[in-house]
């Protein structure tokens, strides 16, 4: 079996290459570079190789194909942002190299030093302690150097991790005095500084601590499905958590007549495989709440909250007390900053409207479970504001904040959706290839992630991590075409969507705030849905196939161990 499974992954091997190939090769293909980021200029040590970077590639692929993180890469070459790589540029590879991929690899000629025999002295260095407040940008101002030349002295991979009380080596040139008082305005010390200036502004980041830390998890749509199938299907990708949203509406669809089967047998078929259970409670049922009447004199069909905390209030009890000791987590209802989560004549959408329902769910929740985590519901990532459709998530969780969040919730559910963007990318440039939904921040998935955790931070609940509870990259390469809501999905191949979804799986490990991350989704293109986009963002494609999202993922969490080579035997 496990020379079976090193013959899958070269396999996907080849599949990501061909779609990398294809995305080089027709108008939609995409490349994370930019021709704004000047080579770097450090020496290359005598040895390390050097890779020369081709139309169509990435760092994570590149990283990938020398078998080192992206992380270690970018800490060699200098690099802050890993989407700002360009055709033509020489990279260093650190650490030693498989050489039986040398006949793959593209590199640099070597270069001519016949005078070059001396071993070079390092700089001299002096030392500081990050202070509460610090960022690495700050820092640089304050000692008159720069993001980059901090973290190639420090190792530092990601420039938004530094920690109160973490010794930094800062070069000894004409540095003011670590004592001196910072300007009221930092202004970038070059160009390559200003271009990562967001994301070196982050607020120095405490551990979290409360509930549980990183994990992979998947959202599945197992109610009235094959649960022991699904569950094998996570299983076999390594997800230690499952994602299940809980409709009330069809659990109780009559007052007081609760119908539990179809849901005891996932949370059976969950707990026997040793798998955590994520439970997200939506939609009350239509006699627990009145809907916007619309000017036609019908009622609005979206979903929306009960009228009455005692209703909502009952059914969680239920809920909890009938699960308690075998789901992990409930999050309190889903993207309450859309009318179509949030339509209600009785409370107007809102974080005012939000925070209660959050704080009966949580009271019923600790009354009945005292170990299950609560997490708060993930937004929808909009910059849109409109009182009465859609309100922005940034301004809608600082209000939550400023309304107690803290004291009700366990951790702080997300949605940092990317549309076609690549996971590492920030606003606002056009990345090769995608025609639309590039303009806003909430279009990019790690841009969200720090928005939220800047918000936890400066509320003073660093501890607190994020949950994602929705996350992942849609494709229609393999199923059909997309209608105009979905167009962004025909911008993402295959092998892209393979790419960045192991890419945000890594970046969510990285950064040390986040909790569980649950991939958008596994079976979607397997059940009859009344959204579009289900299909386009599965596992499986419409024959029940595997994408290659799926070895993908499932590589990236159980790497496969390659058996070593028999040679044949003589006269065999």
């Amino acid at each position: 079996m496990r020379g079976l499974r090193t013959i899958s992954v070269t396999c996907l091997s080849l599949l990501l290459a061909i779609g990398i190939a294809s995305a080089r090769d027709n108008p939609h293909g995409k490349t994370l570079l930019t021709a704004t980021v000047s080579p770097s200029t450090t020496p290359t040590p005598a040895n390390e190789e050097t890779h020369i970077v081709r139309q169509g590639e990435t760092l994570f692929r590149i990283a990938l194909r020398y078998n080192i993180s992206v992380s270690d890469l970018a800490a060699a070459n200098g690099i802050t942002n890993p989407a700002l790589i360009y055709a033509g540029q020489t990279l260093r590879i650190p650490g030693q190299v498989d050489p039986t991929a040398t006949a793959t690899r593209t590199s640099a000629a070597p270069t001519s030093t016949p005078n070059a025999t001396a071993t070079p002295v390092p700089p001299p260095t002096t030392s500081y302690t990050v202070q509460h407040g610090d960022t690495l940008l700050k820092i640089a101002s304050r000692f008159e150097t720069t993001v980059n030349a901090l973290l190639r002295l420090n190792r530092i991979s990601n420039p938004n991790l530094i920690f109160v009380g973490q010794q930094l080596q800062i070069p000894a040139s004409t540095g003011i005095p670590a004592g001196t008082s910072l300007p009221a305005t930092v202004v970038p010390t070059s160009v390559s500084d200003q271009e990562n200036v967001e994301s070196t502004e982050a607020v120095v980041a405490s551990p979290i601590t409360r509930g549980y830390g990183f994990a992979f998890g998947i959202e599945a749509f197992m109610l009235g499905n094959d649960s022991s199938t699904l569950t094998s299907q996570a299983s076999a990708m390594g997800m230690q958590w499952v994602k299940q949203e809980v409709a009330w509406s069809a659990l109780e669809p009559v007052k007081g007549e609760l119908d539990f089967s179809q849901l005891d047998a996932v949370i059976d078929a969950l707990n026997e495989a040793g798998i955590n259970i994520l439970l997200t409670v939506r939609s009350a049922p239509r006699w627990a709440f009145t809907p916007i009447t619309l000017p036609d004199g019908t009622l609005n069909p979206e979903a929306g909250p009960p009228d009455n905390a005692a209703d909502f209030e009952a059914f969680m009890t239920a809920l909890v007390s009938r699960y308690a000791g075998r789901v992990q987590a409930y999050e309190i209802w889903n993207e309450p900053n859309l009318r179509r989560e949030w339509n209600s004549a009785t409370h107007p959408l809102g974080a005012s409207s939000y925070i209660d329902l959050l704080r009966t769910g949580y009271t019923a929740v600790k009354a009945n479970d005292a170990a299950a985590v609560v997490l708060s519901a993930g937004l929808a990532p909009t910059g849109y504001f409109d009182a009465s459709n859609a309100q922005n998530d940034r301004l809608f969780l600082q209000e939550l904040y400023e309304l107690g969040l803290a004291e009700i919730s366990d951790a702080i559910g997300a949605h940092p959706l990317g549309w076609s963007n690549p996971p590492d990318a920030f606003c606002c440039a056009q990345p090769v290839g995608v025609e639309g939904y590039y303009q806003d921040s909430s279009f990019y998935f790690r841009e969200t992630l720090q928005a939220y955790r800047d918000i936890v931070v400066t509320a003073g609940d660093s501890s607190t991590p994020i949950w994602v509870t929705k996350f992942g990259w849609g494709t229609s390469q393999d199923t059909y075409e997309p209608s105009p809501t979905n167009i962004y999905v025909s911008w993402t191949t295959l092998g892209e969507q393979a790419i960045y979804n192991t890419r945000a799986f890594e970046l969510g490990r990285q950064f040390g705030y986040i909790g569980p991350m649950f991939l958008y989704n596994l079976n979607g293109c397997g059940i009859q849905s009344l959204l579009e986009e289900v299909c386009f963002y599965g596992m499986f494609d419409l024959n029940g196939q595997e994408r290659p999202s799926f070895a993908a993922i499932r590589d990236l969490i159980t790497p496969p161990i390659a058996l070593p080579e028999i040679s044949p035997t003589p006269g065999s």
